[in-house]
């Protein structure tokens, strides 16, 4: 096979990879579940310029749905807190304390209050759970439309460069590029249904939260219907 066609494939190759992964990126946006992924745009102005918050914050993850973000400086917190909601508006924020040992010089130790951002990921309850599919939806078509133009466009290029190929080589470039697609849209897809499990579990939760909540209200409200009755059967037995 010609260099020429051997680079064109590496060029699609690189085009759908790249596709693949930024449909990836936007997914981790849609916050589901608490994506170290989704905080990457978050940048702290900090000393009069901006910082990545991985360079002005420790991040922890206790749990799938939750954030510690933990300051460098106890200064930095109020920065910090203004850009994860310029960027995630629809995150849960709240100032806690964290207790921290330190060994001093004289090998004692010392505990202190540390403050830190408790982020916590917005519930899936039926207005987002909408709002979620359907943008999940619009981001795999749009990779799923630049996965088709890059082939169509490499298509005509590979038609350009096969009268200089053999019919063997063009067998095999043929063969390539159908296992190259294959691989990329059964990622893409796998991406995709992923996503859209992920938004269906959250919401499954927040049904059964919501459900048990409304039981645990109807139980209590019984409870003081049959105080209210039996409050005044003793009255009417005075």
């Amino acid at each position: 096979m010609r260099r020429a066609t051997s680079m064109e494939y590496d060029k699609l190759y690189d085009k759908l990879s790249k596709y693949v992964a930024q449909m990836n990126f936007r997914f981790m946006d849609l916050c589901v579940k608490a994506e170290p992924g989704a905080l990457l745009n978050v940048q702290a102005f900090i000393e009069a310029e901006f910082l990545k918050l991985e360079d002005c914050a420790k991040i922890a993850k206790p749990d799938d749905f939750h954030f510690m973000l933990i300051p460098q400086y106890d200064e930095d917190l109020v920065p910090i807190q203004k850009a994860v909601l310029y960027v995630h508006p629809e995150f849960k924020m709240k100032v806690d304390t964290l207790q921290v040992d330190t060994v001093d010089e004289d090998g004692e130790t010392e505990n202190h209050d540390v403050k830190y951002l408790h982020v916590t990921m917005p519930e899936v309850d039926d207005d987002r759970y909408d709002v979620l599919k359907n943008a999940a939806k619009v981001i795999y078509e749009e990779c799923k439309a630049f996965m088709e133009n890059a082939n169509n466009s490499s298509k005509a290029k590979f038609a350009a460069l096969a009268p200089g190929e053999t019919p063997d080589d063009l067998d095999k470039l043929d063969k390539a590029l159908k296992r190259l697609n294959k691989d990329w849209d059964t990622q893409r897809d796998n991406l995709y249904e992923k996503k859209l499990k992920e938004i269906e579990d959250a919401h499954d939760k927040w049904l059964f939260e919501r459900n048990e909540r409304n039981k645990l209200r109807q139980e209590e409200e019984a409870a003081r219907n049959e105080d209210a009755i039996r409050s005044m059967r003793l009255g009417a037995d005075e």
